[in-house]
C-alpha cells in the first residue's frame, strides 16, 4: 500500500511540474483599425497594456457610466465595452477601435 502511495505521489509532482513549465498564455489581445496590436492584462483595478510587443504601460481604473476605463497620467486610455475596446493616447488625434482576437497557447 505504502509503494503505491509513493507511486501515485510521484507522478502527480511530475505531471505538476511538467505543466509549470509551459508558457501561459494570459491577457487578452486586441487587433485594432490602424494595425496596433495590444495584449491587455486586467489586474484588480488596473491594466498592463502592452502596444505592438513592445512598449507596456500600467493604466488605473477610472470612474465611468459606460464601461470600464482605463487611463494614465500621460494620456493613454482604455474603454473596455464587452470584447472591443477603445484605444488612445495623447500622440493620436483619433482613437482606435479594437476587437479581441484569439491567440494560440
Amino acid at each position: 500500500m505504502k509503494t503505491i502511495t509513493v507511486y501515485t505521489t510521484a507522478i502527480t509532482l511530475l505531471a505538476l511540474t511538467a505543466c509549470s513549465s509551459m508558457p501561459r498564455n494570459t491577457g487578452t489581445s486586441y487587433d485594432c483599425n490602424r494595425g496596433t496590436k495590444l495584449k491587455v492584462d486586467y489586474i484588480g483595478n488596473g491594466a498592463i497594456v502592452r502596444v505592438n510587443g513592445r512598449n507596456s504601460m500600467v493604466l488605473k481604473q477610472t470612474p465611468s457610466t459606460g464601461g470600464a476605463v482605463y487611463e494614465n497620467k500621460k494620456g493613454a486610455r482604455l474603454q473596455r465595452n464587452g470584447n472591443e475596446v477603445t484605444w488612445n493616447t495623447a500622440l493620436r488625434s483619433a482613437p482606435e477601435s479594437c476587437r479581441t482576437v484569439n491567440t494560440p497557447l
